[in-house]
């Protein structure tokens, strides 16, 4: 018999869109969109990302460009940003902010199978993917 609270969770999970574009196969998971989701958070927030819930699938994200961290001379640190954030080494992490989208979507044909949708939305291409390699090593989502 299904309770409330197991209807309501139905109801949510028709809010995740279907999934379109390339796959990457290290962003596939069975585990529960809310354990999904909370992992997500904890990352982005771990990494000192700026986040914009969209929905409760979905986040926008904005690193802080580094001179913009280091001009900062207020003496409470930003929230949910990073001062001086850097995902990997100065050759392959540029300065410039990124804006990038994540979204938790529904692999269509085989329920209960999801995919973790990273996308660019402004910013360093060469930025971006070092920050989109961080992520996915974080999540672990197949481990």
């Amino acid at each position: 018999m299904a309770t409330a609270n197991q209807s309501a969770f139905d109801m949510s999970l028709d809010a995740l869109s279907i999934h379109q574009g390339a796959t990457d196969q290290t962003m596939i998971t069975t585990q529960p969109p809310s354990k999904v989701m909370t992992r997500v958070s904890a990352v982005l927030h771990e990494m000192g990302f700026g986040i914009q819930e969209k929905s409760s699938f979905k986040y926008r994200c904005t690193t802080v460009k580094k001179d913009q961290a280091a001009e900062d001379t207020s003496p409470l640190p930003s929230p949910g940003l990073a001062n001086n954030a850097s995902y990997g080494s100065p050759s392959d992490d540029s300065a410039d902010e990124v804006r990038f989208s994540v979204e938790l979507t529904k692999i269509a044909g085989l329920n209960g199978t999801y995919i973790l949708d990273i996308r660019r939305l402004r910013g360093s291409l060469t930025r971006y993917k070092v920050i989109y390699d961080t992520i996915r090593n974080k999540l672990e989502l197949n481990r």
